[in-house]
């Protein structure tokens, strides 16, 4: 009976694991990028592309807001999948978890705090998504790099062509990085499907870059209304010159706001610590001998991760 009830916990907490994560496989089944993107072609095409033409026209285009659809587009963004194609929103969330369960396990074990604990357990869950943050900031800013040239090298070959899948596949020996990764699945979806809006909607989906979506979208309605593609990716151009004369200003703005936070975090700790000795106290022991001390700085240390994340979403 000893026995039994050592095993009984470890037997539950494997219960619940295995089923945890067959109801997040069945959903993430359900919410990925691919599918969210396929099943609506699934539909009468001409209906619900005047449809859709008609509400985005009177109220602006509508984003999916499913957390399990998002971690999905975070990894596929993040260009992670040129290099671990089988990686997905599913495998991200179960990086975090188990990333999570460590750090509580550290805390636990190592530490024998159950502050340190909860903050570990959200720290190193918070680590893999800003780890997958960064990347994807890293392919946006090479994208942003490379949108002008690629642009003109479409309209150079958009002389030659109208098919454009063709005008496409001809732009792809003068692309590198993530670009050329995304144009060659455009080519490959659109052969492999044979439908090109579905291709043309997955790539958009691959980018977080809005210019570049804008262009997307527009090439996507040539194709349909049999419009000149090199007369539309010239008037982009404007654009996109006056996008690129507007990234430094902004790039200079969002880093002064990150310094500036630096050092305020900074300046509080030497503040404090200076209070704290002026008056002969011993900040250290009060705020880490005692549960309300670890309380507050569970709480502060929470607030930073937020503060963190938040801060590598303003880069683009």
């Amino acid at each position: 009976m000893t026995e039994m009830s050592r095993w009984l916990p470890w037997g539950m907490l494997f219960l619940f694991v295995f089923i945890f994560s067959g109801i997040v496989h069945k959903r993430f089944k359900e919410r990925d990028v691919w599918h969210n993107i396929v099943k609506r072609y699934k539909e009468n095409t001409d209906n619900r592309l005047l449809s859709e033409a008609e509400f985005v026209t009177r109220f602006g285009a509508m984003e999916n807001n499913s957390i399990l659809y998002k971690l999905d587009r975070l990894v596929l963004t993040s260009g992670v999948k040129n290099y671990l194609p089988w990686i997905n929103g599913e495998a991200f969330l179960m990086g975090m978890i188990f990333a999570g369960l460590a750090g509580f396990m550290e805390g636990v074990l190592i530490f024998q705090n159950a502050f340190i604990a909860i903050f570990l357990t959200a720290a190193q869950a918070v680590a893999v998504y800003v780890f997958f943050k960064a990347l994807s900031g890293k392919t946006y800013n090479e994208i942003e790099d490379a949108t002008a040239i690629f642009i003109s090298i479409l309209s150079n070959h958009a002389k030659g062509s109208s098919d454009i899948v063709t005008i496409m596949d001809n732009t792809i020996p003068a692309l590198s990085g993530p670009l050329r990764a995304i144009v060659q699945k455009f080519v490959s979806d659109a052969e492999n499907t044979g439908n090109v809006d579905i291709a043309f909607d997955y790539m958009k989906e691959s980018i977080d870059n809005r210019q570049l979506q804008t262009i997307i979208i527009n090439l996507k309605n040539c194709m349909h209304y049999q419009a000149n593609y090199e007369e539309v990716l010239v008037q982009m151009m404007g654009q996109i010159a006056a996008g690129l004369s507007a990234r430094e200003d902004r790039k200079n703005i969002l880093f002064s706001s990150k310094l500036t936070l630096v050092v305020i975090s900074i300046m509080q700790v030497v503040i404090v610590w200076i209070i704290g000795a002026g008056l002969g106290i011993d900040v250290k022991e009060i705020l880490t001998g005692n549960a309300f001390g670890q309380a507050i700085l569970l709480v502060t240390g929470l607030l930073y991760l937020m503060v963190g994340v938040k801060m590598f979403g303003t880069d683009k």
